[in-house]
């Protein structure tokens, strides 16, 4: 029963505006993934990139949130347009997100490597609940109270961003979606729950340390109107371009206060120039933790065009 009424919060907190939550899917690997933060991004990569990604948060944990994205960016012309597309799942409990989203930006040349893009993107969700799953505990697991089937309603909505990036640095400010939509499945008319606007801030460098060794720090700061102040921190280290080892820390936790959401290890290999792989495991640090045994998450990287060669990046003597 404390499972339950623990799982219920969570599902609670994850919809409703007001709440201390957020809706968004939650990534440690957010520095592979920018497309899904900043539609401003599309076209920031050498060539057309897929990406995959599949995480599994709180193991152990029945109906805990589960996210499934594909996204393709590319540079459309050499003028600096990009283009972006992505398909995106969640499931929480009986609840689903589907979601369909394309990207559109513009890109200028400042000089030196660096370039400013600044993009749109438009999107539709389909929010449903799977009533058929549910498992009464009581009447014999019979309750005539829920309804039978699926239940569901699309969304559309629309966002923007900016995106600076340069060889040895980079930064976003982004609000994906703009428009708060009603997400109630019901068709009362009364609104219980809606999209929040989520406004975000990336940034990261590239550090030389030694000829093999590159070191990345990189940070996502989350703002959500309800939600307390979030972030993602996370430090990687480059060796010989082929292999990467980091730590990542979430800050916030289901109260806002204590040591945090979670803190994991980061493991990256290139397989080769064309396919890279991301490995994450974070254990919890909020009291959630005891109800759990920690959260993994995978990327697979294909760049059609290989990595980039020549890359310049900060000397720290320098800083």
């Amino acid at each position: 029963m404390q499972r339950l009424i623990i799982f219920l919060t969570v599902v609670f907190c994850y919809q409703v505006q007001g709440v201390v939550a957020q809706q968004d899917a939650q990534y440690a690997q957010f520095m592979y993934n920018k497309l899904a933060f900043n539609p401003a991004f599309a076209g920031a990569e050498p060539s057309g990139t897929f990406i995959g990604i599949f995480r599994q948060q709180w193991l152990g944990f029945d109906g805990a949130p589960s996210v499934q994205n594909l996204s393709y960016n590319v540079p459309f012309t050499a003028n600096g347009v990009g283009l972006g597309l992505r398909l995106n799942r969640v499931s929480i409990g009986l609840e689903r997100e589907y979601a369909a989203e394309a990207s559109y930006a513009y890109r200028v040349s400042l000089g030196r490597g660096a370039r400013l893009g600044i993009g749109i993107s438009a999107s539709v969700r389909r929010f449903s609940i799977n009533f058929s799953e549910a498992t009464p505990i009581q009447g014999g697991g019979v309750d005539q109270a829920i309804p039978a089937g699926d239940a569901g309603k699309f969304v559309p909505n629309f966002g923007g961003g900016i995106y600076f990036d340069s060889p040895k640095f980079y930064v976003g400010i982004s609000a994906p979606r703009l428009l708060e939509n009603n997400i109630d499945i019901s068709s009362d008319q009364t609104v219980i729950s809606r999209q929040v606007r989520h406004y975000y801030l990336m940034t990261g460098l590239n550090i030389q340390v030694g000829e093999e060794f590159v070191l990345h720090p990189q940070a996502l700061f989350k703002v959500v109107s309800g939600a307390p102040f979030d972030a993602d921190i996370n430090l990687t280290a480059d060796l010989n371009r082929n292999f990467s080892l980091g730590a990542t820390y979430r800050l916030g936790g289901t109260d806002g206060q204590g040591a945090g959401e979670s803190l994991g290890a980061l493991v990256g290999l290139h397989i080769n120039d064309h396919l890279k792989l991301g490995l994450v495991y974070e254990m919890g640090l909020s009291e959630l933790r005891n109800y759990h045994n920690g959260s993994f998450e995978g990327i697979l990287q294909y760049s059609i065009g290989g990595r980039a060669q020549g890359e310049e990046i900060i000397d720290p003597r320098s800083l």
